[in-house]
């Protein structure tokens, strides 16, 4: 097969073709495929990380302590002692959104042929800047919260909290409820997909030259920002709900 000239489009030098293949006719995305991609680092990186612990750790488990210890600080300040009861999620939550958010920044290529034409674009494309992951998560989130709620309440006592103070305030309360999932869901979707498109100009305007600052702003400290606002919120989220109870030992 004689293929014409290599191309880099714009817009594959963002995100890369959509839908990478077929299973049974359904489509599998690049999103599928990077989220993917996540978990299997995400089981080298735990599994390597245990497999041989010591008490004068080495680089590698200094490193995941050091992060551990973030997490444990950060979800306390939070949650309190309800933190022993919901770490485990939140910390799953803050590292998945956060390499979702900077796996965009490794510039890692890879190639299709499409009508004779060898395009090249990134291999990885960030699953926060799908508007299906973010809400996905966000419900994730929002079933957490509402089940504690309940659970603390029951579903009349649930209910009539849309009420407090006044029966005046019902629609708005209810509206607020409903904003929960949107606001963090629309929130990381909007800045990971709207760093995207700014990159993407970037690359039309200037195709051979980009500057490593504005990667750095918009794949790494804006990918910890936003991972750490969303994890943030949720936990905030979780926190009314649980309200004044006290944390006891299952």
């Amino acid at each position: 097969m004689i293929l014409g000239p290599i191309e880099f489009t714009e817009s594959s030098l963002v995100s890369g073709p959509d839908i990478i293949f077929s299973v049974f006719g359904l489509p599998v995305t690049s999103t599928v495929v990077t989220t993917w991609i996540i978990l299997f680092i995400f089981f080298l990186i735990f599994k390597l990380g245990t497999k041989k612990l010591e008490l004068v750790p080495g680089k590698f488990q200094s490193i995941l302590e050091g992060i551990y210890e973030f997490l444990d600080s950060t979800i306390g300040q939070i949650l309190g002692a309800w933190k022993k009861k919901y770490y485990t999620y939140f910390a799953t939550l803050f590292m998945f959104i956060f390499l979702s958010n900077i796996i965009a920044f490794f510039p890692v290529p890879w190639a299709r042929v499409q009508e004779g034409v060898l395009v090249i674009y990134p291999a990885f494309r960030s699953p926060t800047a799908d508007l299906n992951t973010t809400v996905c998560l966000a419900m994730i989130t929002t079933v957490m919260f509402i089940s504690i709620n309940i659970k603390n309440n029951g579903i009349l006592g649930y209910l009539k909290g849309f009420a407090d103070p006044t029966p005046v305030m019902l629609p708005l309360n209810i509206v607020g409820e409903l904003a929960k999932p949107l606001n963090i869901s629309m929130r990381l979707f909007g800045n990971m997909f709207a760093g995207g498109v700014i990159m993407g100009l970037v690359y039309m305007a200037v195709p051979y030259f980009v500057p490593a600052a504005l990667h750095l702003y918009f794949d790494l400290f804006a990918g910890l920002v936003q991972s750490f606002v969303f994890v943030t919120l949720s936990m905030v989220y979780v926190q009314g709900s649980i309200g004044d109870k006290e944390y006891t030992e299952a």
